[in-house]
């Protein structure tokens, strides 16, 4: 009985060891991730582009460089891992946690760093090709023989549709980023909306939304919910029109497009239609 104790108590033991380096190793990888962001090297195109351009210095695009990198990093979504390993988006998060992750961003770059030989990352690439495979049947070097970042190039070139990116917008942590994060948030937005509006339908001289949430396709429910007032409004509007106009005006929205040129024209928004 005291030999099995002993035999039980080691294994703990050395599961807890391999635990706690496993830990380690992660934290020390997302360190690395975070150091390569933050410590952005100026090369020879940045060089390029700044000779260019007027009033520009080089501090100064690495700066902007470092911050929306970090931006991005920050507001990759789980979504948009789940684009990456052709899962769903709970899915994918469950998969990450499972190997000691718990941003979406770090667990693909992870993924993507082919210095990093790990039978937990084989196993989850393994499953990437299958249903790569299984999904266009890709028979191909691209496919069985590259790299991870050529693997997650092909996902992206077969999966290649309008929602492979998340938009999410936080608009009320936005004033204190850069001007240059700013333009960023402003387009962002726009091309949130105008995902939203292809999703909008018109029947007996109303407007109705086909979805019932941003994530159907790839938007944070902040800018769904300016999308869904604005044409709520616009139904209010038509119902006091008279109706013989409302009647005869052709409805649509094919051809219309939100332009949203600035920060300014973004938080507009958000403030009529956002709350």
């Amino acid at each position: 009985m005291k030999g099995s104790r002993l035999v039980i108590g080691m294994l703990l033991f050395f599961t807890a060891c391999n635990s706690y380096n496993h830990e380690q190793y992660i934290a020390k990888f997302k360190a690395n991730v975070d150091a390569e962001i933050d410590n952005y090297t100026i090369g020879e195109f940045d060089s390029l582009m700044i000779a260019n351009r007027s009033k520009e210095t080089l501090e100064r695009l690495k700066a902007e460089k470092i911050a929306v990198d970090r931006f991005y990093a920050d507001n990759y979504s789980w979504y948009q891992l789940g684009k990456n390993l052709i899962l769903t988006p709970q899915k994918a998060k469950e998969e990450s946690i499972k190997y000691g992750f718990e941003r979406p961003y770090y667990f693909l770059e992870f993924l993507k760093c082919d210095s990093v030989v790990s039978p937990s990352k084989d196993e989850v690439i393994k499953g990437v090709k299958d249903r790569l495979f299984a999904k266009y049947n890709q028979d191909s070097v691209l496919v069985f023989r590259s790299s991870a970042k050529e693997l997650f190039a092909a996902v992206h070139k077969c999966e290649r549709s309008k929602y492979f990116f998340f938009i999410n917008v936080d608009f009320e942590k936005v004033n204190h980023l850069s001007d240059k994060q700013k333009k960023v948030v402003a387009q962002m937005t726009q091309c949130g909306l105008n995902r939203l509006k292809e999703k909008v339908e018109v029947k007996d001289q109303t407007y109705y939304l086909t979805i019932s949430s941003g994530e159907e396709i790839g938007i944070s429910e902040s800018i769904f919910t300016i999308g869904k007032n604005i044409y709520l409004k616009l139904n209010e509007q038509l119902a006091k029109t008279n109706p013989e106009f409302v009647t005869n005006t052709n409805l649509s929205t094919k051809k219309s497009r939100y332009n949203i040129r600035t920060w300014e024209d973004a938080w507009r928004l958000y403030q009529l239609y956002g709350k």
